[in-house]
């Protein structure tokens, strides 16, 4: 019985922590008043003021691919063997929907978007030895030393109340013998979830607009509730905010030991107009 009580003053003692009271609005404008015989009727403006507002959430401020743990990959990342000896790249059709961009798929690799927010890479054998080589039948292989390619990806939650947004990235122009990797990057929001366009190389000292046109007109909380035919938005509900599962890939090879970063900014542009050109 001691227990039961001291648990129903904890619960009380909560409640009313989280009550406030709220007297009465009075406006400053002039009353309105209406008169009638059997009915009288008055109006009222319900005014929701907002400010303008843009944000960005980053789930994963740095993003590891260590070599050294290569034979102990977890399911939160994937190196492998190329599907071809140098990167594809093509136009991204309709030209004006992407930017004029052209995508690229790392030594020929690619990723299906899977039950969200997971991906599927779409590459050779898994490699899981640095440097790569590996014995077939006895001898080396040389097409196991060949450069290979690593994925991962993180969460990166934006949002965007003024009328259109649209989300990019830039990454930073190092000046020494570091930081000098091949990446690649694609933004996966959740409400288009599996319209896939490859990647884009991200070169050093560039940048790319991650958001096709289409999906830059409204608010993100519109957007969050935009309905789909085919059932690609998997938006969280009862939010503003728009998840985006972001693909990051690196070609490895060449690259000097140690710590090679390569900084890259996400901006989340708002404008009360539509953005036409880049």
């Amino acid at each position: 019985m001691k227990k039961l009580i001291i648990m129903t003053a904890v619960l009380g003692v909560c409640a009313v922590a989280g009550a406030q009271s709220v007297s009465p609005s009075v406006g400053t404008e002039a009353d309105q008043v209406n008169k009638g015989t059997t009915s009288a009727s008055v109006k009222q403006n319900v005014n929701l003021i907002l400010p303008q507002a843009t944000a960005l959430h980053l789930t994963a401020t740095n993003l590891d691919f260590d070599i050294s743990k290569l034979g102990s990959q977890d399911g939160t990342w994937y190196c492998a063997y190329g599907l071809s000896a140098t990167d594809q790249s093509s136009a991204l059709t309709p030209k004006e929907e992407f930017w004029g961009q052209t995508q690229t798929l790392p030594l020929g690799t690619s990723y299906d978007v899977a039950e969200y927010p997971n991906i599927k890479v779409n590459a050779g054998k898994k490699v899981t030895s640095y440097p790569p080589v590996e014995l077939v039948g006895g001898k080396v292989d040389n097409a196991t030393k060949n450069y290979f390619v690593c994925y991962r990806t993180f969460v990166l939650q934006k949002f965007s109340n003024v009328g259109n947004y649209r989300l990019s990235v830039s990454r930073d122009n190092p000046t020494g013998d570091m930081g000098h990797q091949m990446l690649y990057i694609q933004e996966d929001p959740c409400n288009a979830w599996g319209q896939t366009t490859g990647l884009y190389k991200l070169d050093e000292g560039t940048s790319k607009i991650l958001t096709p046109k289409s999906l830059t007109e409204g608010t993100t909380g519109k957007q969050v509730l935009a309905p789909s035919k085919d059932g690609r938005n998997v938006c969280r509900k009862g939010t503003s905010w728009l998840d985006d599962v972001v693909v990051v890939a690196v070609v490895v090879d060449g690259d000097k030991a140690g710590k090679n970063t390569a900084v890259l900014t996400y901006t989340l542009e708002s404008s009360a107009s539509v953005f036409t050109s880049n």
